[in-house]
């Protein structure tokens, strides 16, 4: 289910380049790098070359012979009324940014060209708005602000993964992969996230896909082109194969440098480790599981401090779907952790730090709390009332990993709230969360969701601690 992400950081323009990176991204960079602006006139070129050139040999095979049906056209339009109150200040006195309601619109047009199955070339604009709200208009938390017609993919992609087992995809993309915790398009917020990379896929054999890339997130600017963060270089494998008995096995690693971004959500030279096995339900067995773990290794920059990270994250899931029961519940007990930083001073960062996540939904609706210093116990029941229909019910319980850090938002890089001294109290509070979601017809999709935080220990001891909510409406249109 996509739900609400407002995990992204702050967005502004970014000029100059990194001075310097670690070995192993230099050469992955220098390797794949991409140009700061795609060369987008080349390509169609290119491709016009190969769709005209009148002295080509016979159409391989896949080949159209009516030049329009190599086009695809395809839309998407998201509208969301959306609710909040207290999530950030968790006090009914304050009247904050966000204690209010708005109406936010996602617009996005593609246009696939592909001459044969092995050669393809995809555009994809993208306009977002946001209507009757008092929040500032800076794209400062993911979801808010505008950003008028702008350009959200443009690749070129060269293989069929059918008939060779390796494939480019180059210019502006998402990367998206496994849980989403890591590295992942954020889609529930209006902007989504894309990077200007490099992509390459080798289909090892029927079971297995590796996947390489190498590129910087795309950063949002209101009144300007969208450029990306050329200071902040990603560079990454991602492997993911079937093995016995249903489940799917995962291996990733993942760097990051950006020592010298200034927009950056995380300033750092680190890499990320990590596994991931997961085994969906289905007609052998009615359980489901999920295990996902990852550590982090380099380091990280506080003001003009050098920190050595080290830090750990994991997330557990067990399920049991009763196939004979009515309206098909499934039930999972869930436990969510990462680590905090047990001493400020030492010189060393223990704080988990997701790279690019998609997490809205992995540790409740609200967003108020995310990966980061945190233990997450949680309940999961979902039945299915009628065909196409899902009904959720989460019940969250959040405490601090460690009590000398702080509560971090689903950005990762936010404080929810930066108390005056530190206590002992690691109980932040408690989140019930209710959803809904069906498909309307074949092409409009329903989502609509509530939920409320109940403040706990911390919260009491380091400020007001009043209910916070949110509630939202959703319709998404797909062509």
């Amino acid at each position: 289910m996509k739900t609400p992400d407002r995990n992204a950081a702050p967005r502004r323009s970014v000029n100059g380049r990194s001075a310097t990176r670690s070995q192993a991204s230099r050469l992955a960079i220098t390797t794949l790098r991409i140009p700061r602006h795609l060369a987008s006139a080349a390509m169609l070129t290119a491709l016009a070359g190969v769709a005209h050139a009148g002295t080509a040999p016979a159409p391989a095979t896949g080949a159209s012979d009516c030049l329009l049906n190599d086009f695809k056209f395809d839309a998407e339009v998201r509208v969301r009324a959306e609710w909040t109150d207290n999530v950030r200040d968790f006090n009914d006195d304050l009247n904050a940014a966000d204690d209010d309601g708005w109406l936010i619109t996602r617009t996005r047009l593609g246009l696939a060209y592909q001459p044969a199955s092995w050669l393809k070339l995809y555009a994809q604009g993208q306009d977002s708005r946001e209507f009757f709200s008092g929040r500032p208009h800076d794209t400062l938390n993911g979801a808010n602000g505008d950003d008028t017609f702008d350009l959200r993919q443009l690749y070129l992609q060269l293989g069929d993964l059918k008939d060779i087992p390796l494939q480019l995809t180059l210019g502006r993309q998402p990367l998206d992969f496994g849980s989403r915790r890591i590295l992942a398009d954020s889609n529930w917020s209006n902007y989504g996230r894309t990077f200007d990379a490099a992509r390459v896929t080798w289909k090892v054999n029927k079971d297995w896909q590796i996947d390489a890339f190498a590129g910087h997130v795309v950063v949002i600017e209101e009144d300007q082109f969208n450029d990306s963060d050329h200071n902040a270089d990603l560079i990454g494998l991602y492997a993911s194969g079937k093995i016995p008995c249903g489940q799917t096995l995962d291996f990733y690693a993942i760097h990051l440098d950006s020592e010298h971004s200034t927009v950056a959500p995380v300033k750092g030279d680190f890499w990320t480790f990590g596994s991931r096995l997961f085994k969906k339900a289905g007609k052998d067995s009615p359980w489901d599981w999920e295990l996902e773990a990852a550590f982090q290794t380099g380091h990280v920059l506080s003001g003009a401090k050098e920190l050595d990270l080290l830090s750990f994250g994991g997330q557990a899931t067990l399920g049991y779907t009763f196939n004979d029961a009515p309206w098909t519940p499934r039930l999972s007990v869930n436990y969510s952790y990462a680590s905090g930083d047990d001493d400020r001073t030492d010189g060393d960062q223990h704080r988990f730090l997701p790279v690019y996540p998609s997490t809205h939904n992995m540790n409740g609706l609200l967003d108020s709390v995310g990966w980061a210093n945190i233990h997450d116990p949680y309940v999961e029941l979902t039945v299915t009332p009628a065909k196409d229909w899902k009904v959720g019910l989460q019940a969250h319980a959040f405490f601090r990993a460690e009590t000398a850090d702080f509560v971090y938002r689903a950005n990762g890089s936010s404080t929810l709230r930066t108390p005056a001294g530190y206590n002992g109290d690691r109980f932040i509070g408690t989140e019930v969360d209710l959803y809904v979601q069906t498909n309307l017809t074949k092409n409009l999709e329903l989502l609509s969701g509530t939920g409320a935080l109940f403040a706990g220990d911390y919260l009491d001891s380091t400020g007001t601690d009043d209910t916070a909510r949110t509630a939202y409406l959703q319709l998404t249109y797909k062509y």
